[in-house]
């Protein structure tokens, strides 16, 4: 009878709550949010048909709901991402498939589990796909990390790739590529064995529907490539094989390529084009600098923020911080070296040969000129020297013929075999000293000539 009574007393509760809801006394939102809010804790991802919003347990089953609904003008599903994930298989991006990730109502991460290593985490793949990382209207950050701080996962590929003919990526504010760690693996595909964030490459080297990767803001930063082939470039991100990226804001730091381009590695058939944004290089304090290891080529060109190889032994590169309005842009070609724009700030690996060479030249004057002065100096004494004892001078008497102490020094000194300047060098005085000096001597003792005056002075001493 309790029981009964129980029931009876929770229906009625609910009745006269019903009741309310139109009534105006009591909101409808409070049911609506205590529903969502029930299912989200289940739920890692949440997506809107534009009337109701879907949850899921998983992110690639989001994904296939997105696929299903996509919009007829092309613009992005937005998935909202309501807790940590970790991804155990790539998230694919098909063809056709428009999609926006965006974090929900607190920071969230996408995170390389510890099955997912031979491939990207994010990978837009399909032809003519496209994937926006946060914005807009996201408040909260949103990390895709490689678990390589966490959890020290090695992967064989970078973090994010884009190879579909005409597919784009595009990265905004609050979002964050961080923590991948590319050891690569020779017995796969060389395809991923570039970059330790991004690789963008048009699959089929299709030169006209060119991927494409898109950074307005956002952070990339603690990455690796680390892949034991010449291919170890690109710590950040690599542009090969008709690939562009466009930097147009956010930050690049903290990134480790083994070969080259610690920052960014630019292919001879890739593009980039950077109008903003900030990239370190080796002069920016540690936890910031982008780093290359090895160099490549005979000058071992390093590269630390960008590297960018328009083919041959020829390579342009960046060592210094690109601030936020330094502009570089290259635009790759399928024969030759591609096109550099004007009046942009890039040292080359031929410049660097010849600015070693100046530096061992300038290093050898700097050192030898001293070295051979003192040695010359030395001989020139020891001649002096020789001299003086073969041809003492005569002793005479220059007093009272009104010299100073100075000119009675060279006087003396003219009677002997020795030259001018070795008289200079004898005294310590300078060439023209010595030529004012002897002057002043033939005006006071009335002789014109250097033989006169020897004559003279010798004739007297006898």
């Amino acid at each position: 009878m309790e029981m009964k009574r129980c029931s009876i007393s929770k229906i009625g509760v609910f009745l006269f709550l019903a009741l309310l809801v139109p009534s105006g006394f009591l909101p409808v939102g409070v049911f609506a949010q205590s529903a969502a809010t029930e299912v989200a804790t289940a739920s890692v991802a949440s997506l809107t048909d534009g009337v109701t919003v879907h949850y899921y347990t998983t992110l690639h089953e989001a994904l296939r709901a997105s696929a299903n609904t996509a919009a007829a003008d092309d613009s992005p599903n937005e998935i909202t991402i309501l807790a940590d994930i970790v991804l155990n298989e790539p998230l694919l991006i098909e063809d056709g498939v428009h999609l926006r990730l965006a974090a929900g109502n607190a920071n969230v991460t996408i995170r390389r589990g510890d099955n997912n290593i031979k491939y990207p985490v994010i990978w837009v793949k399909g032809e003519g796909a496209s994937l926006h990382l946060g914005k807009p209207g996201m408040e909260y950050a949103l990390f895709i990390d490689g678990g390589y701080l966490d959890s020290g996962i090695e992967a064989h590929a970078p973090l994010a790739a884009l190879s579909g003919p005409d597919a784009k990526l595009y990265m905004y504010d609050k979002v964050f590529l961080q923590n991948n760690y590319n050891n690569g693996d020779v017995s796969l595909s060389s395809y991923f064995e570039n970059g330790g964030g991004v690789i963008i490459r048009t699959a089929g080297d299709l030169g006209n529907q060119q991927a494409q990767f898109v950074m307005k803001g956002g952070t990339i930063r603690g990455n690796t490539n680390n892949v034991p082939t010449y291919m170890a470039y690109g710590g950040a991100v690599q542009i090969v094989a008709y690939g562009i990226f466009i930097m147009e804001g956010g930050m690049i730091m903290d990134n480790t390529a083994r070969v080259t381009g610690g920052g960014v590695a630019v292919g001879g058939r890739g593009t980039f084009k950077k109008t903003g944004g900030i990239i370190y290089g080796k002069n920016a304090p540690p936890g910031y600098r982008n780093t290359a290891v090895e160099g490549v080529g005979k000058t071992k060109t390093l590269g630390h923020a960008v590297r960018a190889a328009p083919g041959g032994d020829v390579f342009y590169y960046r060592n210094d911080t690109i601030a936020e309005n330094d502009c570089l842009t290259y635009t790759g070609a399928s024969r030759g070296g591609g096109t550099f724009g004007e009046g942009e700030k890039w040292d080359n690996s031929n410049k660097a040969l010849w600015r070693r060479i100046c530096i061992i030249i300038f290093t050898a004057f700097a050192i030898g000129i001293p070295v051979f002065l003192t040695v010359m100096r030395s001989v020139q004494k020891k001649q002096i020297e020789k001299l003086l004892m073969q041809n003492h001078a005569p002793e005479v008497n220059l007093e009272n013929m009104g010299l100073s102490p100075r000119e009675k020094d060279v006087c003396k000194l003219l009677l002997t075999a020795l030259s001018l300047k070795q008289i200079a060098f004898t005294l310590k005085i300078s060439y023209s000293g010595v030529n004012f000096h002897v002057k002043n001597i033939y005006g006071k003792l009335g002789f014109h000539s250097r033989e006169e005056l020897m004559v003279k002075m010798r004739a007297d001493t006898q």
